[in-house]
């Protein structure tokens, strides 16, 4: 899901970046500001994504059985 929210933020930001240089915007600031509103939201859930992998690394187990393996280390 968070995947899909980024694809969607970069597609509007993609959009509105083609809108205001192409001069097809009647309010160039109020569209420089959707932008980076747009940017703030991908950079917040870009870092939420970052923290919740370095969560999950730290809960895994260290590989404690090597003995187990069925291929044999050269």
């Amino acid at each position: 899901m968070l995947l899909y929210q980024l694809t969607q933020w970069f597609e509007e930001r993609s959009s509105l970046q083609k809108t205001l240089n192409s001069g097809g915007a009647d309010n160039p600031s109020e569209l420089q500001q959707r932008i980076q509103a747009v940017e703030e939201q991908l950079y917040a859930h870009a870092e939420r994504w970052k923290n919740a992998i370095e969560e999950a690394s730290y809960l895994q187990l260290p590989y404690e059985a090597p003995h187990l393996d069925d291929d044999m280390v050269l």
